[in-house]
């Protein structure tokens, strides 16, 4: 986006909102000041992404890594807002422990200022480097900076003993489905994620295999498409309970041992706690996360109508359909998304809790891995998504299962 796209862009944000056109004008004379006394300490103004839960925590988390290591050899004053009513209450607490957040309308227009004109761009903070991609690999180097305090966590606690819930070897499933989406954004159309969406009852017998493995299994989510009845002590559907709330979200996350997605905004937290995630069926094939190894990754297969098969992953690629993130993309390309099948989760889950338990990599599946990363490694930088960077080092585990099941991967 060139510099003149980036003023009309905040002109037109500006117009939109009406409580701004009465603001910018005592803001422009304060920041002449501003400007003014930038030698000798530096006012920032920023936001975080607090209406998708996803970037609420990662962008966040990633960011605050990074200006961690950020040299500052000036007097910083930072002002941040929320630009929308936070997605999770608990971490804008979080949040707001660490920096102080304004109220929208006093910084907004100090913001925008800041990054529509590229002589103020000394001003803008708050944005990560790559969204929530942790590209400089700062979250295996730095302590999470997004906490619960010590009351909360004996809050937390008392929850899970009142309920008779056992905190230990507890494992999360969240399930992406269209219900979240359709009731929290009523006025918005996110049918376009529809292929992103996966159904919880293939998950059956992965999770019946936790549970007989001595793992407590919550099923998470705020707001989900179909309850989940398994008779089991240690099984317990959050998702549909008395006690779900921003609070417990952020406090099971903080507690588990693994968190396993297909790829939800709700494994973010997750993310920023450091912990282990199963990603299964992951989607695009270009921007999975592979920035540590804590993250075991699956793929979902790119089914090529044309050829009437899945495609290799030189194909995808030459193909130019790595960074996809719409279906009427893939219709266009006349490309079926196929998630894995309820057998291959329960292999994926076997595999990922064998690696807990000592499991050694053998000289195929080292070989496979191998393989699979110096094809992938080769493409991403071949054929990078504009300006976006998604990766650095291919940290990810690709897990053994999944390549002896799709071989044509490692074409």
């Amino acid at each position: 986006m060139t510099a003149k796209d980036k003023f009309i862009k905040s002109l037109n944000k500006f117009f939109s909102e009406p409580v701004l056109i009465l603001t910018i004008f005592p803001a422009l004379i304060i920041f002449f000041f501003i400007i003014l006394l930038r030698p000798f300490i530096l006012f920032r103004f920023g936001f975080f992404h607090s209406d998708r839960l996803g970037h609420f925590t990662v962008n966040s988390e990633i960011f605050f890594c990074e200006d961690l290591h950020i040299r500052k050899e000036k007097k910083v004053i930072d002002f941040f807002y929320f630009p929308t009513k936070p997605c999770n209450y608990q971490v804008a607490k979080m949040i707001t422990r660490k920096v102080n957040v304004y109220p929208k309308f006093l910084i907004r227009p100090f913001c925008l200022m800041s990054r529509s004109l590229s002589f103020l761009s000394s001003h803008v903070t708050g944005r990560s480097s790559n969204s929530d991609y942790d590209t400089n690999h700062l979250l295996d180097k730095t302590k999470f900076q997004l906490n619960l305090s010590k009351k909360e966590i004996e809050i937390g606690d008392k929850i899970m003993k009142e309920n008779n819930l056992n905190k230990k070897n507890i494992i999360c499933i969240g399930v992406r489905d269209s219900s979240y989406l359709k009731k929290a954004y009523k006025k918005q159309d996110f049918s376009y994620h529809n292929h992103r969406n996966d159904d919880i009852k293939k998950y059956i017998p992965g999770i019946k295999f936790l549970l007989k493995n001595g793992y407590t299994v919550m099923r998470m989510g705020s707001i989900t498409d179909k309850k989940l009845y398994i008779n089991h002590k240690n099984f317990f559907d959050y998702s549909n309970s008395k006690i779900k709330s921003d609070f417990m979200d952020v406090y099971i996350s903080y507690n588990c041992k693994l968190f396993i997605s297909n790829n939800t905004g709700l494994d973010g937290i997750a993310v920023m706690f450091r912990k282990p995630i199963l990603h299964i069926g992951s989607l695009p094939f270009g921007a999975i996360s592979t920035f540590s190894n804590r993250y075991f990754n699956t793929m979902s297969n790119y089914y090529s109508y044309e050829k009437k098969r899945f495609l290799t992953q030189t194909e995808i690629f030459n193909l130019n359909v790595q960074y996809l993130w719409k279906k009427e993309d893939f219709k266009k390309k006349k490309i079926r998304i196929i998630h894995p099948t309820k057998n291959e989760i329960l292999k994926y889950f076997k595999e990922t809790i064998s690696i807990f338990i000592n499991y050694k990599k053998n000289k195929d599946h080292i070989m496979l891995e191998k393989k699979f990363k110096k094809i992938y490694s080769k493409y991403v930088k071949k054929y990078p998504d504009g300006k976006k960077q998604y990766h650095n080092i291919i940290k990810t585990n690709i897990l053994y299962s999944f390549l002896l099941i799709n071989k044509h991967l490692l074409r």
